[in-house]
């Protein structure tokens, strides 16, 4: 884990970095993310994911992991072509996360045992086929973001306009290393969500 200050980013954006990750070792930032999510709908927030890295940087991979963290039974396929999937599951009546009290480690954060009848939806994104920022108009997108549920796009900087102007937003940056070796850098230019992300980081190890 590596914690700076990034020279050619905003002036209080920061940075986790899990480094060299082996494809099966993709399951610890998965559940920090997945922990997360279960925290910022406990405070009734909506975050949205950005994800960055080239075609067959494990984008789409890592969004199954985290999406069968908090709802084992998705069936994950990439939205290419429907330029958006949904899962849904049921919110906790309680989502307290402490980590001090749960052996996190390969194990699913929602048991359907717990659940109550509110209904909440992560929506996956894939803006890869638009080209340009019109192309947004009729499609409802900014309805979803933020506001609704958990959102994780790829490809976004098609929408970075809209985006933008969003509150929670944490960008996951994916780097080739090798056939078989990811690094993955999480970002947050909001400085009290970063200290959140630290302090959840390092209660989960």
């Amino acid at each position: 884990m590596k914690e700076k200050r990034l020279a050619n980013c905003f002036e209080d954006e920061l940075e986790l970095e899990f480094k060299n990750l082996k494809l099966d070792e993709l399951d610890k930032p998965a559940e920090f993310l997945a922990s997360l999510v279960l925290s910022s709908l406990k405070e009734e927030l909506h975050p949205v994911f950005l994800f960055t890295g080239v075609m067959g940087a494990g984008k789409t991979t890592f969004t199954s992991k985290l999406v069968k963290k908090i709802l084992p039974t998705a069936n994950v396929n990439s939205p290419t072509y429907t330029l958006v999937n949904e899962y849904s599951f049921f919110k906790k009546t309680d989502l307290s996360l402490n980590f001090q009290n749960q052996n996190v480690s390969g194990k699913n954060f929602i048991s359907k045992e717990k659940f109550d009848q509110e209904k909440i939806q992560i929506h996956h994104f894939d803006l890869h086929r638009l080209k340009y920022s019109t192309e947004l108009e009729d499609l409802g997108f900014e309805e979803i973001w933020g506001k609704a549920g958990v959102s994780i796009i790829e490809w976004w900087q098609v929408a970075k306009e809209d985006l933008d102007l969003l509150p929670l937003k944490i960008e996951l940056e994916f780097k080739i290393i090798s056939e078989y070796e990811r690094t993955i850098i999480i970002k947050s230019t909001d400085i009290e969500n970063f200290v959140s992300l630290k302090n959840l980081w390092k209660r989960s190890v």
